[in-house]
């Protein structure tokens, strides 16, 4: 007897039943699939159509035809910066090539550090093209595309690109250095930071204890670092000490503390004698800062603001101390139930009531203060709402590990918390950067007042209305759409709505 084997299988090449099926499609396919699978989407397709082909005709015809442009052209430096005194502008070029240096700091050590971990977890990091870098920011590149169209001499464009072309060699820079220096990278990108404010400030600004602070914050972490530590307990023990020993850890500590004195002292009295050098020199009253510019500022440091402040507010509202508690939630219900209009008159006029000082605040600095009190009362409870979310268990399995509330709620619960409510606070910020167009209310000579200041010329008063509000709606939808896809960026790198 003898036994019969199996015939032997073929492979999928040599048997096209058995290849997978081909799922690209023709475009005429995909449109009969999609679009014109019925009757009545067939109609509805058709009627979009048209409609769409109208809007882009007569879109089109106002841009390239029949707009007048000219009141944005002659005007876009009022736009971009307002009233800021002409002869000080110098002081904005500054700034930018110093922030753009900041933020090239920040990206590579974030960037070198992200290839770092990749390394050690022996993922493959994937960096990202050209192209996909174009697709992420082509709105705010058209925008920029835009306003260098409507220039009227090469220097604007000679200095965009020199910004951009200083932000990415700082980057690569920066993804060079030894990762013993990353946090240094990041002390130098505040400093960096501070100092762009204090071009535009001036030496007499408040910018310099700001400076002063983080000289301190970072001489008393750099101070007490171990390394650091450890030189000083071996190399001069025999002078500190008085005696060749053996350094012991309390000695150790005791001299962590004294580097710290010494280097937060050393730092500050830097600071103030640079300062005492400089002299009071001149600069720009927040009263002069408008435009684009101005409304980037205030909305960016509103933004910056209220989010720790909401932080606060949220967990203060969901704790057992009642004091802390209805302290809160008075702050949220008041702020809340109050129209915007109203606080910015407020601040306009009653302010200076309830601060005694001898200078008066500046208006400009009046609406940043009520831009993130309401601000913050509103993400409090976008906050409180993804704090609600967290399941009980999560504390629960965070205390039966020895965490003390502290390390709870920071560690387990607000990660959670935050990566739940991430659609809503970029909505609610979002808002708030439109919402800066109220200025113009109180005379805050913001984007949108700009606008209508172009207007009160004799040569524009009555022209180029309708082409100055694109060219404003245009410059705000820009800026709004990439802070939403952005924020769909990070849902998705966090699977936020996965399981």
């Amino acid at each position: 007897m003898t036994a019969t084997l199996p015939p032997p299988e073929t492979s999928p090449q040599g048997d096209p039943s058995r290849l997978p099926p081909d799922l690209r499609v023709s475009p005429r396919t995909w449109l009969r699939k999609n679009l014109f699978n019925n009757w009545y989407n067939s109609l509805i397709t058709v009627i979009a159509a048209v409609v769409g082909a109208i809007l882009l005709y007569y879109g089109g015809r106002f841009i390239f035809v029949t707009g007048q442009w000219e009141a944005v052209r002659k005007n876009l430096t009022l736009l971009m910066m307002g009233v800021y005194p002409r002869d000080e502008q110098w002081r904005l070029v500054a700034q930018m090539y110093i922030v753009a240096s900041a933020l090239g700091l920040a990206w590579g050590t974030v960037t070198a550090r992200s290839q770092d971990r990749s390394e050690e977890t022996g993922v493959v990091a994937q960096r990202p093209s050209p192209l996909d870098l174009l697709r992420r920011y082509w709105s705010i590149l058209l925008l920029l595309a835009v306003i260098l169209v409507f220039t009227r001499t090469i220097w604007p464009t000679l200095f965009t690109l020199s910004t951009i072309a200083i932000g990415l060699a700082v980057r690569a820079g920066a993804m060079r250095l030894p990762r013993s220096s990353r946090r240094l990278c990041w002390y130098a990108a505040a400093f960096m930071a501070i100092v762009s404010f204090q071009v535009v400030s001036g030496a007499n600004g408040n910018a310099w204890w700001w400076m002063s602070a983080l000289f301190a914050f970072a001489a008393f972490q750099i101070a007490g670092a171990r390394d650091l530590t450890r030189y000083l307990g071996t190399t001069m023990a025999w002078p500190i000490f008085g005696r060749a020993r053996l350094v012991t850890a309390r000695d150790l500590l005791w001299l962590k503390r004294a580097a710290q004195i010494v280097a937060v002292v050393a730092a500050v009295v830097a600071v103030r004698v640079v300062y005492w050098l400089i002299g009071d020199t001149s600069s720009v009253s927040w009263d002069d800062w408008s435009g684009l510019y101005l409304t980037l500022v205030a909305s960016g440091a509103a933004i910056i603001l209220s989010f720790p402040l909401a932080l606060l507010l949220a967990v203060g509202r969901r704790s057992s101390l009642p004091a802390i508690r209805w302290l809160c939630v008075g702050y949220i219900e008041l702020f809340r139930g109050v129209p915007f209009i109203a606080l910015l008159f407020i601040a306009k006029i009653f302010i200076d009531f309830f601060l005694n000082v001898d200078t008066p605040l500046s208006l400009t600095t009046r609406t940043v203060i009520v831009f993130t009190i309401f601000s913050s009362a509103y993400l409090a409870e976008v906050v409180r709402g993804g704090l609600q979310a967290v399941p009980r268990g999560q504390i629960e399995a965070g205390q039966a590990v020895g965490l003390q509330p502290p390390g709870v709620m920071r560690l387990i619960v607000l990660p959670q918390a935050l990566r739940a409510v991430i659609p809503a606070m970029v909505g609610q910020f979002i808002s708030l950067y439109k919402d800066s167009t109220l200025f113009a209310f109180i005379s805050v000579v913001e984007f949108y007042r700009a606008r209508e200041l172009i207007h009160s010329q004799q040569e524009f008063s009555t022209t180029a209305i309708a082409e100055t509000l694109v060219f404003v709606a245009f410059a705000y939808w820009a800026i709004s759409y990439t802070m939403s896809k952005e924020s769909q960026r990070l849902e998705r790198h966090l699977g936020v709505g996965e399981r």
